[in-house]
């Protein structure tokens, strides 16, 4: 892991003069800095100092900001900082079209957080983030307790981005159980793109768990 760059002179008399200053001041002298110069420097600050700088900026400058940062050098605050600002953060980075680094971030959520951010993001913003997510079997054990009906959102949203792929992926980590739920609430379109990847990974077990309709309309392709 590196480490983040060393300050200039000028941004170690500016992170100097920050202590005492009431945090009005410090968010508008941090805007002023921009995005660049504001990443330079949150590394350098102390972490008390710096959660509760982040909730005093516009989501959409945090979002330009973390875009210049490596998750690692900033992680206490990240995971210090409430699940409601991790999520508008997210979304600006999604319209940002900055998804590598609301990946990155997002990765470094526990489980739990992750489904919360997951849940209030737009299902096509989630499969563009998912594009570029490492850790799939997160993912996987962030989706378990959705409903079906949420989960045949996301494959509706991967079917629309022409990557059925990693529909098949995450549900075949869950239960076969779960599979058929979500198969059964599936529209017709997204169905027939990821079902038979998902049972050449599932096999039978998932064939037999299929409504009667899916597994009789199966079985009328196939002949």
């Amino acid at each position: 892991m590196s480490k983040p760059p060393a300050l200039p002179l000028r941004l170690k008399l500016v992170l100097a003069s920050q202590g005492m200053a009431p945090l009005a001041v410090k968010a508008a002298v941090v805007q002023q800095l921009g995005a660049q110069n504001a990443a330079l420097l949150a590394p350098h600050m102390p972490p008390g100092q710096l959660k509760d700088l982040v909730p005093e900026l516009p989501s959409a400058f945090v979002a330009q900001v973390i875009s210049h940062l490596q998750p690692a050098w900033i992680l206490d605050t990240y995971l210090a900082l409430p699940d409601s600002l991790h999520l508008a953060v997210a979304r600006e980075l999604c319209i940002q079209h900055l998804y590598q680094t609301a990946a990155q971030f997002a990765e470094c959520l526990p489980p739990a957080r992750l489904r919360n951010l997951i849940f209030g993001l737009e299902p096509d913003h989630v499969l563009q983030i998912a594009r570029h997510i490492t850790n799939l079997p997160l993912i996987i054990e962030s989706l378990r307790t959705f409903s079906a009906a949420f989960l045949s959102k996301l494959a509706d949203a991967a079917v629309r981005d022409n990557n059925p792929e990693i529909s098949q992926q995450v549900l075949a980590g869950l239960t076969v159980q779960r599979q058929a739920e979500v198969c059964a609430a599936l529209k017709p379109t997204t169905l027939k793109a990821v079902l038979p990847g998902l049972l050449a990974q599932s096999g039978e077990a998932l064939r037999e768990r299929l409504p009667e309709r899916l597994q009789l309309q199966f079985a009328a392709e196939e002949v």
